[in-house]
């Protein structure tokens, strides 16, 4: 039922109200009577009448209910911490907008296994706490969340040096959860901003993953308006991407490479990322007197880790950003000032971005939808495929050898496999690479 970032499908098919309903009983019954859980939506179209059945099984069960309307991901994270509640984000991010999902949040962070395995469980056995009439939770609308988040990120980045400067920023909220914030927080901030995809009526200008083939527009805008940078969101903007001064993409290494510079320049520390992270990263880190510590791909685990290790910062590849002085979640909102910030000190994030070690990269992604079945295949052969090469099995199947690795991994929301592979060199990256393509290809289930 749950996977790497909550319940996510089509809605009508594999998220249906009925099963809203049921998540919203089975989360207020892991609670006392009188609890509070909060509950937000990005712009999908379906999700009020998701964010309406969670609300009336957590009432049924005894949950008190907050609902703070469409807000961004991090935005609930942290209206949930300051309630010492618990949560429903309702959005399926970067998916097409046939798809919705349920994301769980504990007091600030994301659910963790365990919880997410008991709400299954209940969902399962239908073990409900029906409360009777005078017990019903109480539903209200509330306001603040927003205005909450865009306190904490200008009190978190350097907004002198921003208002000093007066960036021209190009911002693609993708007309997802962003919109609702983003705009007005760098306005604040002092920049001079230019917005595209902005609304909030659940009609996508733009395909939600916020890569190179979704983003021409907005790397057209950011030369057509002689912009400083551009910045992109996902549809619930727990990501944020940059667009340099040339209507270039920073890169995804790249621009976690820089962040990490920023962070550590301010306070030394242990930097959480994940075995997607390339080569260039943890070299990057360490130069500036990080500790990279690697761990499972997945924000939760990051997030995790940062607790643990008491780390500065905690970065995936794919642009979600896990700052402790936030929510510990992946808080897009934050990076974009923290982009925009980044900018103001460089001058230039195409000239920054050349300062970061890039090494031959490839990433794929193959169609499979019977994942499990496929990676169990993958994985009887892979030690005899890439012999010599130091494995690992912690997330995913993984090869290192001392010039490149690759990763092999089922998505955990998609119906898809990801090949990650790195070298040092064209040659070395294409002999690993075809060696793991023809290995997935032929095991498709």
């Amino acid at each position: 039922m749950f996977g790497t970032s909550g319940i996510r499908g089509i809605f009508g098919k594999d998220v249906t109200s009925e099963l809203a309903l049921q998540v919203g009983m089975a989360l207020a019954s892991e609670g006392k009577v009188g609890e509070t859980i909060v509950i937000a939506r990005d712009t999908r179209k379906s999700g009020t009448v998701l964010e309406y059945a969670v609300a009336a099984g957590a009432n049924s069960c005894g949950a008190n209910v907050l609902r703070a309307g469409i807000i961004p991901t991090p935005t609930l994270a942290l209206a949930v911490k300051r309630h010492n509640a618990r949560g429903v984000m309702i959005t399926a991010s970067h998916n097409p907008p046939e798809y919705n999902g349920l994301k769980i949040f504990d007091k600030g962070l994301e659910a963790s296994k365990k919880l997410e395995g008991e709400i299954a469980r209940r969902i399962e056995k239908k073990e409900f706490r029906i409360v009777d009439w005078k017990s019903v939770g109480k539903d209200k609308l509330v306001h603040g969340a927003v205005e909450e988040h865009i306190d904490l990120c200008l009190k978190n980045c350097d907004v002198k040096l921003i208002a000093r400067k007066k960036p021209k920023v190009v911002i693609d909220c993708g007309d997802g959860a962003g919109s609702a914030i983003t705009p007005e927080l760098l306005r604040r901030a002092g920049c001079q901003v230019i917005e595209i995809n902005c609304k909030l009526n659940g009609e996508f200008g733009r395909g939600l993953e916020p890569n190179a083939e979704n983003l021409k527009e907005l790397m057209k805008r950011v030369i057509a308006e002689k912009a400083d940078l551009g910045i992109a969101h996902d549809g619930d903007a727990d990501r944020a991407i940059a667009v340099d001064e040339k209507g270039e993409l920073v890169g995804l290494d790249a621009q976690l490479a820089l962040i990490c510079e920023k962070v550590l320049t301010g306070k030394k520390g242990t930097i959480v990322t994940t075995v997607e992270a390339s080569l260039g990263v943890l070299e990057f880190i360490r130069k500036f007197g990080g500790k990279p510590f690697v761990t499972r791909v997945g924000s939760l685990y990051v997030a995790d880790e940062v607790k643990k290790k008491d780390a500065v910062f905690g970065g995936e590849p794919c642009g979600e950003y896990v700052f402790p002085e936030s929510a510990l979640v992946a808080d897009g909102v934050l990076t974009a000032l923290k982009l925009v910030e980044l900018f103001c000190s460089a001058g230039s994030l195409n000239a920054a971005k050349k300062r970061v070690p890039i090494y031959e990269m490839r990433r794929e992604k193959i169609r499979c939808g019977e994942k499990g079945k496929t990676m169990e295949k993958i994985g009887k052969e892979f030690e005899n495929v890439f012999a010599g090469a130091k494995i690992s099995r912690e997330d995913g199947l993984r090869a290192d050898f001392e010039d490149a690795w690759v990763l092999v991994r089922a998505s955990g929301t998609e119906p898809i496999i990801r090949i990650t592979c790195e070298g040092k060199s064209e040659k070395r990256l294409t002999e690993v690479y075809e060696k793991a393509k023809n290995l997935v290809s032929k095991n498709i289930q």
